[in-house]
């Protein structure tokens, strides 16, 4: 497998010029790709219960040493396979609920692509369960939502579109609690518009008086 220190070291080719550097995926990328592919697969069909690491092995032609040198646990695997399918954030215009909803949406829209609904239940099954998947998953929300919705909210408060009392960890429990109690305990699709409700919701809540 090429690396970067190989490419770098590469003898020039005839006439002196130098070798072409490998374009496209690598073959450690493309191995990594089919796991997660096989990861979704085995999640979608067998849940977190039943999930077999064998099947995964099985289905992305690779080796169990390969899977658990790449992660630290199955559990982490799984939440880097349902991670891999949630979009990035659309912009969200000017309006405070679109722009809200423009944080979680993303979620919604994973649930909603082919078994999606599937492979979020199962990643937030891992994530309660094992410790390395917890801290993928608290890493992403961390990430993608928590730091962006705290910047939101203070301006949405500074402008007094909101209260100034609001908790932010409280906030992101009103805002994915719902979403996070239908895939996992109701075991139903996520409906269109779905986040929008939740956004709306909350400012209802929160409105400043």
């Amino acid at each position: 497998m090429d690396t970067p220190t190989d490419t770098q070291n590469a003898a020039p080719a005839a006439g002196g010029a130098p070798a072409k550097s490998r374009k496209g995926p690598t073959r450690s990328e493309v191995s990594k790709s089919a796991i997660l592919e096989a990861a979704r697969e085995e999640m979608a069909e067998n849940g977190w219960r039943g999930f077999s690491v064998d099947s995964v092995a099985k289905r992305a032609s690779a080796s169990k040493q390969t899977i658990y040198r790449w992660w630290p646990s199955i559990g982490a695997m799984c939440v880097d396979a349902a991670l891999a399918l949630i979009p990035d954030a659309p912009e969200g215009g000017r309006d405070p609920q679109e722009r809200i909803t423009a944080l979680i949406i993303p979620l919604e829209a994973a649930a909603r692509t082919g078994q999606g609904h599937a492979v979020l239940r199962v990643a937030l099954l891992a994530a309660a369960d094992d410790k390395e998947a917890g801290e993928v998953w608290r890493a992403w929300v961390g990430r993608d939502i928590r730091q962006p919705l705290r910047m939101l909210l203070a301006e949405l408060a500074a402008k007094r579109v909101i209260r100034r009392d609001f908790e932010l960890d409280d906030v992101i429990e009103q805002l994915l609690g719902p979403i996070f109690h239908r895939l996992t305990i109701m075991r139903a699709p996520v409906k269109e518009g779905f986040c929008a409700d939740q956004s709306a919701a909350f400012l209802r809540t929160y409105g400043a008086l």
